[in-house]
């Protein structure tokens, strides 16, 4: 058998109990004096496996000088025994001792081990038997009882996946600016609505239709329209003076022809500052911006003159290009004799009540987005979500966030398979998703492959603190305790305040604990009871095991065989 490897110092080693050697008679009768210290006592479920750590303490005059002993904890169970390894130790005469134990002055061993753990260790016992032998004679030593087995409240972990819903995109209000233009001829500044020029490719009846189609539109959906801005421009071919003059009274004609407008359609400008007019008396910008955009074969020398010249000296140069300039001033300018008029609208939703009704009764009539903010923000009955993200996943099958908030629902629900289908589905729409990849690894999880599941959460982190909630479960799971707590930040929920616990922390998870949902539930009186006991309050133990019980009655038959509650398990039976 493998022996295990020991760390002794003398006179305080740790060890386990052993027979005689010059004497194995006199260690078998004298073995009651050996003191065996067990940490921690109860044994405790850590993972998928038990540790533990023995330091025995052989008294003086006690080993035998030639013994060598075999010793051997293990934990006996309603099914058999469990050895952890065994390990041998020495008299002090003993060639190539292992660990050696000195006749006149005792001293001590310390072991460590774990083994894996099963079910029916829950309720154990930990012993520990040893062989003494010198030549060829060996004694056994009677088995001895040294702790109790095992705490398992890691296993009170709850199976509380977290898919993570996508996000909607709806807004409550939509800005619906509106853009149009009212050409003027040429050195001239009065609105003429009848205005067209073929060759510019410009028609004010066209441009004064599509503004007042949109007021009367704006006014059927009702539209709240919050301001206008009128931005007033000359073309760069006159004289500066005459073009700011232009510019100026353009915007005061387009702002009063506004203005009527609205007024005849009975649409109100309450506002003092509805009307905001500006003008730019030469838009050498706006000449530049369709030299660029046309075909014409000396628009880049005719741009680089614009640039490289300023005041009068641009118009003069500009007017010396002979049939480059006819083609500007026929075709372009007049683009430019303008005012450009923005409508500012905005065009409110439906109201949350009016969304949850006909998602409620007609799903079908609302788009995405209305359906998956009125889903995920107006109702937590999860029953109900599930049945309007079904209409929506059918309505909008390219929309991975449908299939994806589906599934979610029927995580929540605890039917993973149905789940699977729709996060592959959102997953085939949205390759790689974190949120999606999150949700994949929670039907892992539910499934039991632990492996997997990791894989996805860590493929998804950072898509939010589900993420890290989810990681904290197989935490916990796999006994590292304090990633778990820093997993669960500030997380008021159970296995945040398990995870405490577990974790040493028995104040700061008693008040985690009280203020999560589980405060006055069944598990959470329970674990309340645990945080007692480990605090050594029985009275506190036992009244929250009464609560935890008559909340859910199967407490009683998990309190009976718990360790927690073994310094007053009498107590606990009566219950």
């Amino acid at each position: 058998m493998k022996k295990a490897k020991l760390y002794y110092s003398l006179p305080l080693l740790t060890g386990i109990a052993l027979t005689g050697c010059n004497g194995l008679n006199k260690m078998v009768k004298n073995a009651p004096l050996v003191k065996y210290e067990v940490t921690p006592n109860p044994l405790e479920l850590r993972g998928d496996s038990v540790a533990i750590s023995i330091k025995a303490t052989y008294p003086v005059k006690y080993f035998g000088k030639k013994v060598v002993a075999t010793v051997t904890p293990y934990i006996k169970t309603s099914t058999g025994e469990k050895d952890f390894k065994d390990v041998t130790v020495d008299g002090e005469k003993v060639v190539n001792a292992t660990n050696k134990v000195d006749y006149k002055t005792g001293g001590s061993v310390i072991y460590t081990d774990k083994i894996a753990y099963t079910p029916d260790m829950k309720v154990s016992d930990v012993m520990i038997k040893a062989k003494g032998t010198v030549g060829k004679t060996s004694k056994d030593i009677p088995a001895t009882k040294i702790a109790d087995a095992t705490i398992v409240t890691q296993q009170l972990v709850k199976a509380d996946e977290k898919p993570i819903m996508a996000p909607d995109s709806f807004k409550k209000v939509i800005p619906v600016p509106f853009n149009s233009n009212i050409f003027y001829p040429i050195n001239n500044a009065n609105v003429n609505a009848a205005l067209k020029n073929k060759k510019a490719g410009l028609s004010n009846p066209d441009e004064m239709k599509s503004m007042s189609d949109f007021i009367k539109d704006g006014m059927g959906r009702a539209y709240t329209f919050t301001g206008a801005n009128i931005m007033a421009y000359a073309s760069p071919d006159g004289p500066m003076p005459l073009n700011e003059k232009l510019a100026t009274n353009r915007g005061a004609s387009s702002n009063k022809y506004l203005k009527d407008a609205m007024k005849k359609m009975k649409l109100s400008d309450s506002t003092m500052n509805f009307y905001n007019v500006n003008h730019v008396a030469e838009d050498w910008d706006g000449l530049k911006a369709l030299l660029q955009a046309s075909n014409m074969t000396q628009k880049d020398m005719i741009i680089r003159i614009v640039e490289s010249n300023s005041g009068d000296a641009r118009t003069h140069e500009m007017k010396n290009m002979g049939k480059a300039f006819t083609e500007i001033a026929e075709t372009m300018l007049p683009k430019l004799r303008r005012s450009r008029v923005t409508i500012n609208a905005e065009k409110r939703s439906r109201t949350d009540e009016q969304i949850l009704t006909l998602a409620k009764s007609t799903p079908d009539s609302l788009d995405s987005e209305e359906l998956l903010y009125g889903v995920g923000n107006l109702t937590q009955d999860n029953a109900l979500r599930m049945t309007i993200y079904k209409t929506a996943a059918a309505k909008y099958p390219n929309d991975w966030r449908a299939a994806n908030n589906l599934g979610a629902t029927q995580i929540i629900a605890k039917d993973a398979a149905s789940a699977k289908a729709n996060f592959e589905k959102a997953n085939s729409l949205s390759a790689n998703n974190p949120v999606v990849l999150n949700n994949l690894g929670a039907v892992a999880a539910l499934g039991s492959d632990w492996k997997k599941a990791a894989d996805y959460y860590n493929q998804a982190k950072g898509a939010g603190k589900e993420v890290n909630e989810n990681i904290a479960i197989l935490d916990i799971m796999h006994g590292d305790y304090s990633s778990a707590v820093s997993n669960y930040g500030d997380s008021k929920e159970f296995n945040a305040a398990l995870a405490q616990l577990l974790n040493g922390d028995k104040d700061g998870s008693l008040a985690t604990l009280n203020a999560s949902p589980d405060a006055s539930t069944g598990i959470g009186y329970y674990l309340k009871a645990v945080i007692a006991a480990r605090k050594g309050d029985k009275s506190g133990a036992l009244s929250n095991l009464k609560s935890a019980i008559s909340a859910d009655a199967t407490f009683r038959t998990w309190a009976k065989e718990d360790r927690e509650f073994i310094k007053f398990q009498s107590d606990v039976n009566s219950l």
